[in-house]
């Protein structure tokens, strides 16, 4: 036998290493660590009163930009020939490009363009917008500019607003644009204040087709003639008395008069004001913009670069409030829809109460299992000094206070003070072991120093591979906020935890705890009576364990999964796709009757107010609701019980009972798409998308009828739409070429004509008196270009000066289009969306895989099931992979603590347990799983097996002692029964107010995280108690069983006679690390 005294200097040694320094510099150098403590209050303090406030946190540049190019009244297959395929083809040529998006639509062309990760973005912004300048000559004329975006945060909005204009004004725009703008600019911190709701003017030159027959003059000779008429242009320079004086060539037009008196006929003495009207006014909206069905105009205030949100916010409101009494003024009203500033202000009294709440709750807990008030209050310091060290760290690593960063700080609030129970409970037992105080603190605290580093370290690893090893930049950049407060409020506990609660625990400590609790004494009686029972019939346990797990099934297979948030209660998007080739004014009557319904249900649905824009094909209503009184979460939590029990009627439906309240009344007609809370998410949870690929696209309509039928077989689908569902009709002119040669036509010139009658085109630009330029267009008048007759009767002059009709020289065949064409990395894309009744993405992409079962296509196409499951299955894959590397990380540093390849594993063995629990409380709480969840789940397996630790670590050293393996795990479960308790109560407590509250900060699903990490702490303490000693002998087995095997291997090797040879060999075997 190996003799004890050795190990336990060992033991001893170590011990003096890695956790007595600490304890014993608090207790010596008292003066000192008071000093360092309020060197921490007062820079923390300092730190909490100059930190910046922010909605979301700053420095993230995106891996996007995005182009944008205008093509005023174009055909989508017009876009996409004459603008797509070129700006497509130049982006190509943009190194590290990872994946080009291309969108043609009636009107225009959207790219978005993603580059591969670790992209230096401004490098990236200046190649392509290089590329955009050398595609531009290859572009049609009527393009005059290629707009490049890339996202910046300063772009969001602090405020967004509408005004409302009730007097009698002129020009209502310009009442906006010269009396209120300019005042908001004024405000420190501003940036931009843009105002919108009516189309600039410009000057508009409206032919008269009678007039032009009469005359026989075509649009596209005038159009010519005007373009050259509007010029500025460089003329060199001469030399005059020594200077260089430079020559300019003026031909601007000054005035409207100048216009109107343009010669366009010198022979006959015709003026352009002879054949058309030539006015200075604002072109017919092709949108619309309302509040509450009325008309309005919008407003958005940026903020300049270093602007303080909250200030600006306020002093806007302010300045609001003053311009309503100005006289000049008094017909405006604002409605202020969305304000940064109030956003953030919440979001900070909201991480206020739950650390108020939170640390009282730990108090209240502490105060339970100790009954004594300065031993309470000692743990409890952790909180305060943690959080207070946290916000200093942010505050000089530059960062903002803000949702994320404040979503890690709430996380922290209840593991602070698990060190701290840790080392008070153990310098209380030293204390009634008889160890004096001064003993005991160095003692107590330095005894399981180890232990509560190695739990300390194992909740910071799983943070790396959350926040370092992702190849989504944006995940880990908002990971990295969120972890970096946890790792340094864990840290900082761990830090005050050893070097500032052994020297309070000896001066304001009581002799002697508090008494003991009857439930607490009951419940570890009960606990000893079934370990021993555990470890005496460990096949009966171990079935009955077995049992538990396989029961996860029934959680996982009915509990929904989605990767969107719960979002937020605040208000609902609903964006309509409307098919392309429809009026304003259908678009207007179908968005009008929808305003109409839900005006009609004001009140069941508790509406605010109704932000509402739509062009002719695509539309959107915000419906904002009203604030809710209720907002501390106790108060939610109680009102949701009063309902829930019936004890109180609710005035107005639920969130959930609002949206599938609207999805029920509002009948799409055919042609019509709606999506739910589209902005906050990109779609509706109960909707899948298709994605067909290829690059003919009547081979993909072909297509997609096969694939709309197979998806029509799936049960409780509302509806299947493809592309072409949303699309529109046509005219198009097909000209006879041998009609056109025959008669001598310039096929140009026809092309030009109709272009310039009905599309109209922006010719120059004209300098107004207040030196704004603006742009003059030139179009038939509205009445000359409303039915396909007036086309038919166009005429051309022919090369024998006779006039012939369009329906003489071309046919005209109506045609059906598509909505849109969209290109995805130079492919055609042609989408089709499903609909389904009830949300849950991952079932009803299983549902589609069976209905797409032996769909074979034409080589060169392909389909798949569109990016929201790309980023489903890439979220589960990154979940999949930061639980591997988390669970490695800890089962490293448990080698480091135990000194052995084996015992790791009954540690490990706590992390699947708090799954179970984790299912089941979703499952039972009806939470769906998302993305919140699954980073809970990661975060878990640091946390969970802490408790682990301190069990097996006091194990370890009573069989140091000379105890068997049965008394040891007895008496170490007896010993850490209370504060594996207290860590696991007061991590729970932290977390009810995020689990239980509405967690009002725009939208982050905060609940889903709160509840996944108690539920999983919950299930791993009851089971850790229990069954980590199980399996705690079963590795120990194993390991002992290694251990005789390499023994013996070793003595076969080496074959030896005697009987300290035996022992030698015994003890070489006992030394072998397993």
């Amino acid at each position: 036998m190996v003799t004890e005294k050795p190990d336990d200097s060992r033991d001893e040694s170590r011990d003096d290493i890695s956790g007595h320094l600490l304890p014993r510099l608090s207790v010596d150098r008292p003066v000192s660590v008071i000093m360092v403590l309020v060197a921490m209050l007062v820079v923390g303090a300092i730190a909490y009163t100059r930190i910046p406030l922010g909605l979301i946190p700053e420095g993230h540049e995106g891996d996007r930009l995005h182009i944008r190019v205008d093509y005023p009244s174009a055909s989508p297959e017009e876009v996409e020939q004459k603008v797509m395929r070129p700006i497509e083809e130049a982006v190509a040529t943009v190194p590290r490009v990872e994946r080009i998006y291309v969108s043609a639509s009636r009107g225009g062309c959207w790219t978005s363009v993603t580059f591969l990760p670790g992209t230096d973005m401004h490098e990236a912004y200046a190649n392509l917008r290089d590329r955009m300048d050398r595609a531009m000559p290859e572009l049609p004329d009527e393009i005059d500019r290629i707009q490049v975006r890339k996202w910046d945060q300063d772009d969001w909005p602090i405020l967004h607003m509408g005004a409302y204009l009730r007097g009698d004004y002129a020009d209502p725009f310009q009442v906006l644009d010269l009396h209120v703008r300019p005042e908001l600019q004024r405000i420190e911190g501003v940036g931009t204040v843009e105002v919108w709701g009516e189309a600039g003017k410009q000057v508009r030159i409206e032919l008269d087709q009678e007039l032009l027959r009469s005359h026989s003059i075509e649009p596209f000779t005038i159009g010519g003639r005007l373009a050259q008429q509007n010029f500025t242009m460089p003329g060199g320079y001469v030399v005059e008395g020594g200077r260089k004086i430079y020559v300019r060539s003026m031909g601007r037009f000054e005035s409207l008069e100048e216009i109107r008196d343009l010669m366009i006929d010198p022979e006959h003495g015709l003026r352009l004001g002879d054949i058309a009207d030539v006015s200075l006014k604002s072109p017919k909206k092709d949108w619309f913009n309302r509040i509450d069905q009325r008309e309005t105009f919008g407003i958005e205030v940026k903020r300049a670069a270093s602007g303080n949100i909250v200030g600006i916010s306020k002093a806007v409101r302010a300045k609001l409030d003053e311009l309503r009494t100005r006289p000049h003024l008094e017909g405006i009203d604002f409605e202020i829809l969305w304000d940064q500033g109030e956003h953030i202000t919440e979001s900070v009294e909201n991480t206020q109460q739950t650390a108020m709440w939170g640390g009282l709750f730990a108090a209240m807990i502490l105060f339970f299992f100790l009954r004594a008030v300065r031993m309470t209050a000692i743990i409890t310091l952790a909180i305060p000094l943690s959080i207070l060290i946290t916000i200093t760290t942010i505050y000089f690593f530059g960062w903002t206070l803000n949702l994320i960063t404040m979503m890690g700080l709430m996380l922290s609030l209840g593991l602070v003070v698990d060190n701290a129970i840790v080392i008070v409970e153990n310098i209380y037992r030293k204390r009634e072991e008889g160890v004096a105080p001064r003993e005991a603190s160095i003692k107590g605290a330095g005894e399981v120093g180890l232990a509560v580093t190695m739990a300390t370290l194992t909740t910071v690893v799983v943070f790396l591979p959350l926040m370092l090893m992702s190849d989504e930049q944006e995940f880990s950049f908002y990971m990295l906020r969120i972890g970096m407060p946890v790792i340094v409020g864990l840290l900082a506990s761990l830090f005050i935890a050893l070097a500032i609660i052994p020297l309070a625990a000896l001066h304001l400590s009581t002799p002697k705890k508090g008494t003991e609790p009857w439930v607490i004494r009951k419940a570890r009686g009960g606990y000893e009576r079934v370990l021993r029972w555990v470890l005496n019939h460990r096949l009966d346990t171990t079935i009955f364990v077995i049992i538990a797990m396989a029961s996860i099934q029934i959680p996982m297979e009915g509990m929904s999964k989605t990767d969107e948030g719960e979002g937020n209660r605040k208000d609902i998007w609903l964006a309509f796709e409307m098919p392309a080739g429809q009026t304003l004014e259908a678009a207007d009557k179908f968005i009008g009757a929808v305003e109409d319904t839900l005006s009609n249900h004001r009140e069941e649905y508790n509406i605010r107010v109704l932000e509402t824009y739509s062009r002719n094909s695509w539309g959107r209503i915000h419906v904002i609701f009203n604030e809710e009184e209720v907002t501390a979460w106790y108060a939610v939590a109680w009102d949701g019980i009063s309902k829930w029990a019936g004890w109180r009627e609710t005035t107005h439906l639920a969130y959930q009972e609002i949206v599938d309240d609207i999805k029920e009344r509002l009948h799409m007609p055919p042609g019509v798409r709606m999506r739910v809370n589209w902005r906050s998410g990109g779609g509706d949870d109960a909707a899948v998308t298709l994605n067909l690929y290829g690059e003919d696209t009547s081979i993909l309509v072909d297509l997609s009828k096969e694939v709309e039928r197979r998806l029509g077989t799936i049960p409780d689908l509302l509806s299947v739409q493809t592309d072409v569902d949303r699309g529109g009709t046509e005219l198009q002119v097909r000209l006879n070429r041998e009609q056109v040669r025959r008669y001598g036509v310039d096929p140009r010139a026809i092309s030009g004509n109709i272009g310039y009658a009905l599309r109209g085109r922006e010719l120059t630009r004209f300098r107004t008196d207040d030196g704004r330029e603006i742009s003059v267009f030139f179009q038939l008048e509205e009445v000359d270009r409303q039915s396909i007759r007036q086309l038919r009767n166009m005429t051309f002059k022919t090369a024998a000066g006779l006039e012939v009709p369009l329906e003489s020289l071309a046919n005209l065949h109506v045609e059906r289009t598509i909505g849109g064409i969209r290109r995805e990395n130079r492919q055609t894309v042609l989408t089709v969306t499903a609909t389904a009744s009830k949300a849950d993405a991952e079932k009803l992409f299983g549902l589609v895989d069976q209905a797409m079962a032996g769909f074979e296509m034409p080589r060169g196409y392909r389909w798949d099931k569109g990016t929201r499951y790309e980023r489903i299955r890439d979220s589960d894959e990154a979940q999949q992979f930061g639980l591997i590397l988390s669970v490695t990380f800890v089962f490293l540093l448990m080698g480091v603590l135990f000194e052995s390849f084996v015992l790791p594993l009954s540690v490990i063995v706590a992390i699947p347990f708090s799954f179970l629990g984790v299912y089941w409380t979703l499952f039972l709480t009806g939470t769906p799983f998302d993305v919140l969840s699954g980073i809970g789940t990661v975060i878990l397996v640091g946390v969970v097996v802490n408790n682990a630790i301190v069990l097996i670590d006091l194990t370890n050293r009573l069989r140091v002692d000379g105890h068997d393996r049965f008394s040891a795990l007895v008496e170490a479960g007896r010993h850490r029964f209370r504060p594996i308790l207290m860590t696991t109560f007061t991590t729970i407590a932290g977390l009810i107010p995020m689990a239980v509250g509405n967690a009002r900060m725009i939208g982050m699903p905060y609940a889903p995280l709160g509840r996944t990490m108690m539920g999983g702490l919950l299930a791993s303490t009851v089971l850790t108690l229990v069954i980590v000693p199980l399996c705690y002998t079963y590795f120990d087995d194993l390991r002992t069983l290694a251990q005789r095997v390499m023994g013996s291997s070793v003595h076969r090797s080496h074959p030896v006679s005697g009987g300290a040879d035996e022992t030698s060999s015994e003890d070489d075997g006992a030394q072998t690390p397993v």
